[in-house]
């Protein structure tokens, strides 16, 4: 009997033209991933209703909910895909290699088709009307560098044949912890151990209506916001001073590989009070909540993801 295994399966991507339908000539991606765990419920509701006899009748259908959770390398190559997928097409600029991608928050963003791949059986789980509803990575230590994403859709099917014919094979070529920076106000922090970004898009998932089959008939986008988190050596009281004195300042986290580099700008920051703590006898971090916002930063974004590589373009379907 065949068994599927996870090291020959794929994850499967391509940019739906209309929210919900493959397209017909679909350019699909073959996307390096840890892990794709998409899913799909359907609610069994209880029967309430007495036909004179003890036995309970047959439960009621309901709504469907795809949803689930990718882990994926923070790289060179493939983030930029992801990014399209949160901020839509880039700003490119470059007559050759290395190019510069820009993407900054749009009013909004492409909806997917992701296929779970099982080559082995076959199977292959196609989900259509996915869009990123979080965003997030934590860097710092000693472990791989990887970005978690949520995704909310609206169907699936399983075929026996994969949606595109033939994959664009996407290069894993990896960031690592030890090239990260973190930028405080223009300046690099020295201090810092560990640094997380969380981005939420605030997509509507309650768009079920009547004759939409028990699906999600779209995913409108809400407001964006944007938080984290810096771990610090509580070496001085400047960045808790300005915690303290709600100053406003800007933070960059970057990654550095020779002329490559991946960064994500907050113009607009405040940090959130705390207090370090002695836990022990060690020495003593402090961990700074921030949140980002816009007012009228010159970038005009709450955050610019910008990705410096070889790839020439992210905008085609």
């Amino acid at each position: 009997m065949s068994r599927a295994k996870g090291y020959n399966s794929q994850l499967a991507m391509a940019y739906e033209q209309a929210y919900g339908q493959t397209p017909g000539t679909p350019a699909g991606y073959n996307m390096p991933f840890n892990q794709a765990k998409i899913g799909i419920t359907q609610n069994l509701i209880e029967s309430a209703t007495i036909r004179g006899r003890r036995d309970k009748q047959q439960p009621v259908i309901g709504n469907v909910d795809v949803s689930g959770s990718l882990v994926v390398p923070l790289d060179q190559v493939g983030t930029g895909y992801w990014l399209r997928s949160m901020f839509g097409n880039p700003v490119t600029t470059g007559a050759s290699a290395p190019y510069t991608h820009v993407f900054k928050v749009t009013d909004s963003q492409p909806s997917l088709v992701l296929e779970q791949q099982y080559p082995d059986i076959p199977a292959y789980e196609k989900y259509n009307g996915c869009k990123i509803n979080k965003f997030s990575f934590t860097y710092g230590g000693d472990a791989e560098l990887v970005a978690n994403i949520d995704i909310i859709g609206a169907r699936r099917t399983i075929g026996s044949a994969p949606f595109a014919a033939n994959l664009t094979e996407v290069p894993l070529v990896r960031f690592n912890n030890f090239q990260g920076v973190v930028e405080e106000g223009g300046a690099q922090l020295a201090t810092v151990t560990e640094a997380t970004l969380n981005v939420d898009f605030g997509l509507d998932n309650n768009t079920y209506t009547i004759g939409g089959g028990g699906y999600r008939t779209d995913l409108p986008e809400g407001v964006l916001q944007v938080s984290g988190t810096i771990k610090a050596f509580f070496s001085d009281t400047v960045l808790l001073n300005k915690a303290i004195n709600n100053t406003k300042t800007s933070l960059k986290f970057k990654f550095v590989n020779g002329n490559h580099n991946l960064q994500f700008y907050m113009e607009e920051v405040v940090f959130e009070q705390t207090s370090p703590g002695i836990e022990s006898d060690k020495g003593i971090t402090i961990n700074l909540p921030f949140k980002a916002f816009y007012a009228n930063g010159g970038s005009g974004s709450i955050i610019v993801a910008t990705l410096v590589n070889n790839q020439m373009s992210y905008s085609a379907i």
